[in-house]
This record gives C-alpha cells, sequence and structure tokens, in this order.
C-alpha cells in the first residue's frame, strides 16, 4: 500500500552528505519526494512510496552516513497534495 510520510531528521545530519545518502536510498527503493535543509540544523524529508519501501529508508535514515549523527526521527503521515512527478529531489543547495 502507498503512503506518504513527513519525516524530520535531527542531530549531526548537515554538511555530511546526509541529503544525497538520503537520495540515493529513497532512489534505490522507488520512493519519490524531496530533501532539504532547516534553518534549525534539522532536515525535511517528504517521501511517497510502498509502505515497506518507506521502511527500508527509515531503517537507512536511522543509520545515517558514516560522518553523521542521527539524534531521532520524527515521523508522522501526511495527506500528498503535492506533484513529486515520480522522483526524488534535494532542495537547496
Amino acid at each position: 500500500m502507498k503512503q506518504c510520510l513527513k519525516i524530520i531528521v535531527t542531530g549531526k545530519v548537515q554538511e555530511v552528505g546526509y541529503r544525497d545518502f538520503v537520495k540515493k536510498n529513497a532512489e534505490d527503493n522507488f520512493i519519490e519526494g524531496t530533501v532539504q535543509n532547516l534553518e534549525d540544523s534539522s532536515i525535511l524529508i517528504y517521501a511517497c512510496g510502498l509502505s515497506d519501501n518507506l521502511d527500508n529508508l527509515i531503517d537507512c535514515l536511522y543509520k545515517g552516513t558514516s560522518k553523521s549523527k542521527v539524534q531521532d526521527l520524527s515521523i508522522e503521515p501526511f495527506v500528498n497534495e503535492k506533484d513529486f512527478r515520480g522522483v526524488f529531489r534535494i532542495i537547496g543547495d
């Protein structure tokens, strides 16, 4: 079943290649959506895909990159009103 999640990742996740890591894992799991840095040093992810694929992505998000230190993930479902056009994008610099 397809679902959409809003995920906020906190910890040392900016400037360590984390957004590229998220994008690669999302694409590997056939998930569409976006990832972007927030001003409070956390990362915001919108992810839509099959439930099992989202579970795989969440597992990867907790592990992070070798340079990141994930403190917490805040995950909540959302009704997708965005058109991600079947791809996963990095927003921002």
